[in-house]
């Protein structure tokens, strides 16, 4: 990976430092080696200075990615306004030819050499494509499993899309993965990819700004998010801010927002004291109560199952209607079973008898999305409820018999005689008890455990 310089920009190292004490984190646990130099200034952010005057807001950014040019390294930002100021500069310098002249000759002037060679990079970018998903996973020591997310990737990250090119503009999905591999759950929400309006405060129109904050709110808040997640901090800044002011108008959303690195940071072992969380307008105790509370549940389950997959399972249900034994007894949800399982309810699953209504047919492995099926978990349910001697008593007497004849039917001489078939010869159940045992197999008989 080649080295970065980092373009910290102008609202990180002023308004949100501990958004920058986050990023320097986990930049350094993930190996991800840059340098700082001098003489940067603000990008210039679009929305204000090339308003004002195209001509500035080119030879501004221009001067700045000569500066890391200089240095022969890449540019590495943490914001979005950032990254769309560099990335369309550079777009309209390749393309222009007279423009590219001008820009030379007046940084010539203040002694600066720019050959247009720079390239810029956002740092989740840096996460998802040169680090990646599977590695960070790995690295997780504290996941966020169960935890609820709505991720909101910002507008100027993704569009335009032909000079950007970060992600899908319509269905992005990088954050989104990101936020999975460190155990999260990541929203599917209408408001997904809505701008945050942060740039309608600073032009006068706070209404308007608040109500574009309240909207993605509201509907996270709908669907039970524990936190928002955001790559950019005048994104970050909007809906930290602007929650503090719906409040005023007596209505309490209260949804925890946190810059990635800041997720990433905890998963990764840090804790919420070192990475200054305190800072943040919206409280986040009420999220870490929540966190601590599924880490106790998580604890309580049983390591047979995969509890990602089953969280990931309890949020599709695409599955819920498929299942042949819902067609006959509408009470049956077995969705409900494995939410039983994740809430820690282990115990009052396997004593039930919701597990044992699964015909094990494969409908809903066949027709899973996520390659998964919900037979897997009732599987694993139905053997741990036999080793708890939870299991009914029919299963009980079959078992019993496979134990005493290594058959699960009972020999009728008579009728086999009558139709003229030759007697069923010894079934060898001892020689086939024998082998089991080897294997320290074990049967419950009337609700003791007894080897083989």
């Amino acid at each position: 990976m080649k080295k970065f310089v980092f373009f910290w920009g102008c609202v990180i190292p002023t308004r949100f430092p501990f958004i920058e004490k986050s990023t320097r984190l986990v930049l350094e646990d993930l190996g991800i080696q840059y340098e700082e130099i001098e003489g940067f200034t603000c990008c210039p952010e679009k929305f204000l200075v090339e308003t004002i005057s195209e001509e500035a807001w080119y030879l501004t950014a221009a001067r700045n990615l000569a500066l890391a040019e200089r240095g022969n390294c890449d540019v590495l930002v943490a914001c979005n306004g950032c990254y769309s100021t560099f990335r369309q500069a550079i777009s309209v310098f390749s393309s222009n030819s007279k423009l590219r002249a001008d820009v030379q000759e007046s940084l010539r002037k203040i002694g600066l050499e720019y050959n247009f060679k720079s390239r810029v990079v956002h740092i989740v970018e840096v996460l998802y494509n040169s680090i990646g998903t599977d590695l960070i996973g790995r690295k997780t020591v504290r996941p966020l499993r169960g935890m609820k997310f709505g991720v909101h990737y910002g507008c100027q990250i993704l569009k335009p899309f032909p000079i950007v090119r970060f992600d899908d503009s319509l269905q992005p999905e990088k954050l989104d993965k990101l936020v999975e591999c460190l155990g999260g759950v990541s929203l599917n929400y209408n408001a997904k990819t809505l701008c945050c309006g942060e740039s309608l405060a600073r032009s006068g129109n706070p209404e308007e700004s608040i109500s574009t904050a309240r909207t993605k709110l509201l509907e996270l808040d709908q669907l039970g998010a524990d936190a928002l997640v955001v790559i950019c901090p005048a994104c970050f800044m909007q809906f930290d801010t602007q929650q503090a002011v719906i409040k005023k108008f007596k209505e309490d959303l209260h949804i925890p927002v946190f810059f990635y690195t800041e997720l990433l940071a905890l998963a990764l072992g840090h804790e919420p004291e070192e990475l200054g969380l305190d800072m943040h307008r919206v409280n986040v105790q009420r999220f870490f109560n929540k966190w601590s509370e599924l880490d106790r549940v998580s604890e309580s389950i049983p390591e047979c199952f995969d509890e990602k997959a089953m969280r990931t399972c309890v949020e599709c249900e695409s599955c819920a209607n498929d299942c042949p034994v819902t067609q006959v007894d509408e009470d049956y949800k077995p969705h409900d079973i494995l939410r039983g399982i994740l809430d820690g309810r282990i115990d009052e699953v396997l004593s039930g008898k919701e597990i044992w209504k699964c015909l094990e047919c494969g409908t809903c492995a066949e027709l899973c999305p996520n390659n998964f099926g919900m037979v897997k978990v009732l599987k694993e349910a139905k053997r741990l409820a036999i080793e708890k001697g939870f299991s009914p008593q029919e299963i009980e007497q079959g078992m019993e018999l496979f134990r005493k004849t290594g058959m699960l039917g009972r020999a009728r001489p008579r009728i086999r005689e009558k139709l003229g078939l030759k007697p069923i010869s010894d079934n060898k159940a001892n020689e086939i008890n024998e082998v089991l045992g080897k294997f320290a197999k074990k049967v419950i008989e009337l609700g003791e455990d007894r080897e083989i």
